[in-house]
């Protein structure tokens, strides 16, 4: 078994930005989730928002990586409306069945880290190892190194473990919040 996949989604490049350092970090696969509809411009905006505000569940292409086969799997998202991204709903309703371990990291403009990092975990159906929440502004002033080194080392010591952890319906994040 594979240690460590980080899938994502970005609209922006924000989100992106911090999977592929954690991807680095970790010595981990990468998988970016791609939507079948573009999202650019002032159009692209108003759907996103709009689906993030319905929890609405896009078409998204077909993963390349198989997420069972790996121990731990950690999924990023940005924050649309104080809600997860629409394909990254997708994404866990296609795959949280298939998930050993997960870790869960949003990157956000306003506010609603608490409430999305939660909503991760009750769509998934299980307690994160970790959670991590960057500010946008902390990504373009490459001021969240310090936050991604404790959640790259929180998420390789649980990819190490053996056993699968405790599920939840309604897991509370759990500690990388306000680094």
């Amino acid at each position: 078994m594979k240690k460590i996949l980080v899938v994502y989604f970005s609209r922006t490049g924000f989100t992106r930005i911090l999977a592929r350092q954690l991807a680095r970090a970790c010595h981990a696969d990468l998988e970016a989730i791609d939507d079948l509809q573009g999202r650019s411009h002032a159009t692209g905006y108003a759907r996103s928002a709009f689906e993030a505000l319905c929890h609405q569940r896009p078409l998204i292409e077909r993963a390349t990586h198989a997420p069972q086969d790996y121990a731990l799997v950690a999924i990023g998202t940005p924050i649309w409306m104080w809600n997860m991204a629409s394909p990254v709903r997708s994404y866990l309703l296609r795959h949280r069945e298939q998930l050993q371990r997960v870790a869960f990291f949003c990157t956000y403009g306003g506010s609603g880290s608490h409430k999305v990092l939660g909503d991760l975990q009750a769509l998934c159906g299980q307690t994160a190892v970790d959670t991590l929440a960057v500010r946008d502004e902390d990504i373009q002033n490459r001021r969240f190194h310090e936050p991604l080194l404790r959640f790259t080392h929180a998420i390789e010591r649980a990819s190490r473990q053996t056993a699968p952890p405790t599920t939840s319906s309604t897991g509370a994040p759990a500690s990388a919040l306000g680094r």
